[in-house]
């Protein structure tokens, strides 16, 4: 006993050793066996399907292309039949399958007819799904809708939507444009009858984005978000803001300047572009003093950087000239060195280790400015407070300010009241309108004769609009022309031109649709508008939500159709399982003349996997024209309703490849079985079978 237990404690170790080892090959073998299995596998149902299509082909079109269909299935062969020799080619296996498939007909197309059923249910019942998920999409927005956002400030916030704002969100990566609105209420007299009316200061361009499509006449040509004092002589939109010839270096006023924060501006020698650079300045504690000054011209969203002309005709810009202190731009570490900020910037020092302080031009840009004119004549309107980016001076400027205005007393040095003032268009007004139907209906205007057709309109302008809160502006009464009608019919509306509402001193507006450039950044965008304190709406939203709920729908249909698919599987089954007792005698016979038993199950698993891919086709051949056919029928009905014609049927790529691998998938699953008892049948005891 002890001599044994000896023996088995020496063999432990080597048992521990070993069987690891063991072990580890027969996982390894198992995976590399799994592994050919499922290539294989790919590798036959790829064949199977190359030589269905081109057989199918080649019979459809009466053998005109049986040639290029032979070369086809010989190249197939060559990549896809991975048979060894001595072995039959999967080619013969298939061509096998379908003999035996034909020598009992009646049975093969029962078995693929219920196929084809439960294929078709499926089919059927998505693309209905599918079908109705794009007719509502289509219904609630356009493409291009998929990538805009209409942005609003936050009720109760302090955050407004000023030009400042839209600067700022037009510099976001991926973003177009950046349209502003503005909202008012105006007293529409026509023929003695006065009515309260929505009216909306919009652009060109906001309109054709929101796709507003008038069915008679045409939009306004307007795309102006500032005045162009040019066409108003003497007077300024914005201080000190004259198109009369200038000389570079003219003293314009003394001015307040701030640098917005977080901004770093160029310091150069003298007010043009070209002149060399002293370093760079930012916002410091309190106002700076300066003198604005006429110069070279620049890039600035507000169009300070164009604001004037020489007598030849060259644009000018308009600098401040001040003394301001220095940085350097070089790389460098906040962490170590004191003098750094941002990593970018070190403080620019004098001998005595005192900051550098110099008289220098810095271009109007990203500031906010403030003071008196010095000008001869002219009227100031307000101040400009828009900032832009500096570039080359060829460039063209976007002409979005932010301008300030304040009211004018009248001539005889009365003031205006406190409660409601009263001012009246400038001159430039455009005074074109877009209306809708429901306008039409209130004023009592005949459709077909409203393009040409004029009314009168005040604008009541509200504190949320103005610079003052407590103010309240309405327009003097001015005549508009009817340019366009609209189809829509709820809400009584009027689009007039963005600049002639802004002229009555609107300086925050009441919303802005934003367009990106992609669908996919429109999340991110929004996002970022979102961290800036504004709320964001986008159609996107409600077509996520319609996305969603048809997702739902799409999966609770496949599920009914599922039903029919399993009926017809078990049918199938059935009918490979009592095909294979019927041919107990005949696979005994194919054993004894040399099949290997691996060959008759692929054999069985071949028919199987055809019955499965034909039921596919036909399910879906089935399917999809059943589901036109009752979006026919439902056409019928609405073209008289005169919604016009309606489609619900849709079936997309993906989703008709998931359902030809589906049917390959159940004829696999139901053949598996079958095939598998005949690779365990004896050929001698077959050969017996009666």
């Amino acid at each position: 006993m002890i001599t044994l237990f000896k023996k088995r404690t020496r063999m432990e170790p080597l048992r521990e050793t070993v069987q690891p080892e063991v072990s580890h090959a027969t996982k390894n073998s198992r995976l590399s066996d799994f592994i050919r299995s499922v290539t294989t596998m790919g590798s036959f149902i790829i064949l199977l399907l190359v030589y269905l299509i081109a057989k199918s082909l080649g019979r459809l079109l009466r053998g005109r292309f049986q040639p290029f269909t032979t070369v086809v299935v010989n190249r197939a062969v060559k990549l896809f039949d991975n048979s060894h020799v001595g072995s039959i080619s999967r080619v013969d296996l298939i061509e096998l399958s379908l003999k035996n498939m034909l020598a009992k007909k009646t049975r093969t197309f029962v078995t693929i007819g219920g196929m084809t059923l439960g294929i078709a249910a499926i089919v059927f019942l998505v693309s209905l799904g599918y079908g109705l998920q794009q007719l509502v999409i289509s219904r609630v927005a356009r493409l291009e809708e998929m990538k805009q956002a209409d942005v609003s400030p936050q009720p109760g916030a302090k955050v407004v939507i000023d030009d400042k704002a839209l600067n700022a969100i037009r510099e976001i990566s991926g973003v177009q444009k950046t349209l502003p609105l503005i909202s008012v209420v105006g007293k529409v007299n026509y023929q003695s009858s006065i009515s309260d009316m929505a009216i909306y200061g919009v652009t060109t361009d906001y309109l054709l984005e929101s796709a507003i499509k008038p069915v008679e006449g045409k939009v306004f040509n307007s795309n102006n978000l500032v005045m162009d004092t040019s066409l108003m002589p003497g007077v300024v939109a914005g201080a000190s803001d004259v198109r009369n010839p200038a000389t570079p270096g003219d003293e314009i006023q003394k001015v307040a300047f701030s640098i917005d924060p977080s901004t770093w501006l160029k310091v150069r020698d003298n007010p043009t572009i070209t002149g060399k650079i002293l370093g760079y300045t930012k916002r410091t504690e309190g106002t700076n003093q300066g003198t604005e000054v006429w110069g070279g011209s620049y890039i600035a969203d507000d169009g300070r950087g164009k604001s004037g002309i020489t007598e030849d005709g060259k644009p000018l810009g308009k600098w401040v000239k001040a003394t301001v202190p220095l940085w350097t731009q070089t790389t460098c570490d906040p962490t170590n060195q004191g003098d750094c900020e941002g990593g970018h910037y070190m403080v620019k020092r004098d001998i005595d280790n005192t900051q550098t302080q110099v008289v220098g031009y810095v271009a109007e840009i990203s500031m906010t400015t403030s003071g008196a004119t010095i000008q001869n004549s002219g009227h100031v309107l307000g101040v400009s407070t828009a900032a832009g980016n500096e570039s080359s001076p060829s460039a063209t400027p976007d002409p979005n300010a932010s301008i300030n205005f304040v009211t004018i007393a009248s001539i005889s040095a009365v003031p205006a009241s406190s409660d409601v003032q009263t001012i009246a268009l400038a001159d430039s007004a455009i005074k074109q309108a877009v209306v809708n139907r429901s306008v039409l209906k209130v004023l009592g205007i005949n459709e077909a004769d409203a393009v040409g057709k004029s009314f009168t309109v005040s604008f009541v302008v509200v504190g949320d609009l103005l610079s003052d809160p407590a103010k309240r502006i309405e327009s003097a009464p001015a005549t508009y022309t009817i340019v366009g009608v609209t189809p829509d019919s709820q809400t009584p509306i009027i689009y007039v031109p963005f600049i002639d509402l802004r002229s009555l001193g609107v300086t925050q507006y009441s919303q802005s649709k934003v367009v990106v450039a992609s669908q996919n950044d429109l999340p991110k965008i929004r996002k970022q508008v979102e961290a800036m304190g504004f709320v964001t709406r986008s159609v996107a939203d409600t077509v996520a939500q319609i996305n969603s709920l048809f997702g739902t729908a799409r999966i609770i249909l496949a599920l009914l159709g599922m039903v029919a698919l399993a009926v017809a599987a078990l049918g199938m089954f059935n009918t490979l399982t009592v095909s294979l007792l019927e041919r107990t005698r005949e696979v005994g016979l194919m054993k004894a003349m040399g099949m290997k038993s691996s060959e008759v199950q692929e054999l069985f698993l071949t028919e199987s996997m055809i019955m499965g891919f034909v039921g596919g086709l036909c399910g879906i051949l089935i399917g999809f024209a059943a589901g036109k056919l009752v979006g026919l029928i439902l056409s019928v009905f609405s073209l008289i309703k005169g919604v016009g014609f309606v489609d619900i049927s849709y079936l997309p790529f993906p989703f008709l490849a998931t359902i030809i691998l589906l049917s390959l998938l159940v004829g696999v699953a139901t053949g598996i079985y079958p095939a598998r008892r005949a690779t365990k049948i004896s050929a001698l005891n077959a050969l017996r079978y009666e």
